[in-house]
């Protein structure tokens, strides 16, 4: 009798830990955000992390619908609150430890940076506005006075026994000199002028060398800082990021990650309306996932956006719950089980590049 008595009294709490979790409607949280989650033209989901959670609820034997919501700042308050039973894809960040579990982690991912393509029009721009920066600006006027000291210094020693071609007076002499300072630098050579005292011999070899070394290098920092204007535009990355109008989504990973570094963050609540920013050059960058912003620039925004090379702040991605829940221990099982085998493997080379 009191075996029967335990027995009838305590059935549901033994079934619900050891077996499967209640057999109620999970309410599954999505958010546009491919190639993670994608809604198609008939109202069906599909993507990476709604395949991943179809997978894990097969295995659970669980009846779920989705619940989409309109930006990841709402989602992520009704799973804190608890109106909301999962959230298949969130990074594990430190901000959520005291408002929600995470199961096993199941992807490493990180933050990149997408940036205007630099068309035609604004590379020439680019090129103007190197060619009127301040420092070549400086460079042309030491170079106008130094080809002026080395037309006045060949004046000097020519004036009198080279008079055809250095005479006609102070002025045109020392206009003379000038011109064949410059004509001489630039290696255009045109032989209309040339010295012929042994002074006039000695200050032209001393202005040929000098000519030749300030040539290359002043060439050679033009060409640099054309070629980096050129293809990326005002943002390399990181460290240039403080000084430019960054956007990211609100409480994403990539939103903490740069107001941490101190980085002024304007807030979008959808992926494509940053993106749109980006390519009408609103702002300079937007920061979010590797694999979301590489997969919409290259599907929504070609041509117009493209994604920078290089990984930040890397971090793993999990199925997010309310916290302690009791379905925490059965997804790990199902999860572990399905990353093991091949559909995983396939799954992930088919969303994940």
């Amino acid at each position: 009798m009191i075996a029967l008595w335990v027995f009838f009294l305590f059935p549901a709490t033994s079934f619900s830990q050891n077996e499967s979790p209640t057999p109620r409607v999970l309410k599954v949280g999505v958010i546009a955000a491919s190639p993670l989650y994608m809604k198609t033209a008939d109202g069906r989901w599909e993507g990476f992390a709604i395949e991943l959670w179809q997978a894990v609820a097969q295995r659970l034997n669980a009846p779920f619908e989705f619940r989409e919501f309109s930006s990841l700042e709402n989602l992520i308050g009704a799973l804190e609150r608890g109106e909301i039973d999962v959230f298949p894809s969130l990074a594990v960040g430190e901000r959520f430890e005291s408002t929600m579990d995470f199961s096993q982690s199941y992807l490493k991912s990180g933050l990149s940076i997408a940036v205007p393509v630099e068309g035609t029009e604004y590379r020439w721009l680019r090129v103007f506005e190197s060619i009127f920066s301040e420092h070549v600006l400086k460079a042309i006027g030491l170079l106008v006075l130094l080809s002026m000291a080395a037309g006045i210094f060949v004046w000097l020693f020519e004036r009198r026994k080279n008079d055809d071609m250095f005479g006609d007076g102070t002025a045109r002499g020392i206009g003379h000199g000038i011109w064949w300072a410059i004509v001489t630098m630039t290696t255009v050579g045109y032989g209309d002028k040339a010295p012929k005292t042994a002074g006039g011999r000695i200050v032209a070899l001393v202005w040929m060398l000098f000519s030749i070394i300030f040539i290359a290098s002043f060439t050679a920092n033009i060409t640099t800082s054309l070629t980096i204007n050129e293809l990326k535009g005002k943002v390399h990355g990181l460290n240039d990021l403080f000084n430019a109008k960054v956007g990211s989504i609100s409480q994403s990973e990539g939103f903490d990650f740069l107001t941490k570094q101190g980085i002024a963050v304007i807030p979008f609540e959808g992926i494509p309306d940053g993106l749109a920013a980006v390519a009408s050059r609103k702002i300079d960058a937007f920061v979010l996932n590797e694999q979301i912003l590489k997969y919409q620039a290259k599907k929504d925004f070609p041509g117009r956006v493209q994604v920078l090379p290089g990984i930040y702040d890397e971090y793993f991605v999990s199925i997010a719950l309310p916290q302690n829940s009791p379905l925490r221990k059965p997804i790990n099982k199902a999860l572990l089980k399905l990353m093991k085998t091949e559909n995983w493997t396939e799954l992930r080379n088919r969303y994940i590049q």
